[in-house]
């Protein structure tokens, strides 16, 4: 074989191995800089890296922040798929998906097949976050329900990617994965450190019972959102836990009351009195430096 045809041989296998493997996007909850497999990327946004020709297994992902800070340090599974997503998360988690088209060569009777749904009635998630916020859950908008709380109805049970962006600059503040029960009302507090957990869980028919109950006997609800730690109370009593952000009140009776608020830092305390309607759903934020705000107010829903 002439040297030229060796160097086009050469130069073929390489350009065919390059076409080989899987195209995988990384997706950073901030701005970074992403090496995969020791390999770099192209920049799709500040956010987003794209790496083709990565072999199946385990391969190490390493992402830097602004100044070259260290965000996430680990390994991805890779699946045998023509392309995956990689989600490096706020607490240093990282999540692998499989992209939605098959790797080259697939049968055409396995492309149409559809991935089965994991079993269960579908739920209502709500996502609680730290500040005022836009949340999507697996992509998706819901309904908000004031200016930090966003809910979402018909969610298949199973793990769903939920994330948040604030509503001052369109910082980042959460990227994770959470697990929805099925036929449940979840909700989920996202905190300023970017973890995301399971705050309460009870069954579809048991809210829907309550709330039937409630529409019966005119009691309503306050929803008290403190923007640090704090302790609530309501006509001297302490309703929920201390040292909490997010309070729900609820079986209140209609009428006068004194909501009392202690922030855990400082004991700094705030107090209001409000009346309260019947069969009704009311949104409060307490903070050191403002005192009390209601943000909404609504029929109590079924």
């Amino acid at each position: 074989m002439s040297l030229r045809w060796s160097l086009l041989f050469l130069s073929l296998s390489a350009t065919a191995l390059a076409e080989d493997g899987v195209t995988v996007r990384v997706r950073c909850p901030e701005k970074c800089t992403v090496v995969l497999d020791g390999k770099n990327g192209l920049r799709v946004t500040d956010s987003t890296w794209e790496f083709e020709g990565i072999d199946t297994g385990a391969r190490r992902v390493e992402a830097t922040g602004v100044l070259g800070r260290p965000l996430v340090s680990g390994f991805a599974e890779i699946p045998d798929v023509a392309r995956a997503d990689v989600f490096l998360t706020s607490n240093k988690r990282i999540a692998v998906e499989r992209g939605s088209t098959s790797r080259p060569g697939t049968p055409k009777w396995a492309e149409d097949r559809k991935v089965p749904v994991k079993g269960g009635a579908k739920s209502v998630a709500i996502v609680r976050c730290p500040e005022d916020c836009t949340v999507l859950l697996d992509g998706n908008h819901g309904l908000r329900r004031d200016e930090r709380t966003w809910e979402f109805k018909d969610v298949e049970p199973g793990r769903r990617r939920v994330e948040a962006t604030a509503s001052l600059f369109s910082r980042k503040l959460f990227l994770d994965y959470v697990d929805v029960p099925a036929g449940a009302e979840a909700t989920f507090y996202g905190d300023s450190k970017g973890n995301v957990r399971l705050t309460e869980d009870r069954s579809l028919e048991a809210v829907e019972q309550e709330r039937a109950r409630v529409r019966k006997a005119g009691t309503s609800e306050l929803n008290v959102r403190c923007q640090k730690p704090c302790t609530v109370s309501l006509d001297g009593a302490r309703r929920g836990s201390s040292n909490a952000t997010n309070v729900l009140l609820r079986d209140v009776e209609p009428g006068a009351h004194e909501l009392d608020v202690v922030f855990t830092v400082g004991k700094s305390h705030r107090r209001m009195k409000l009346d309260v309607r019947a069969s009704s759903e009311t949104f409060i934020t307490a903070s050191e430096d403002d005192g009390f705000q209601v943000t909404n107010t609504k029929p109590l829903t079924p």
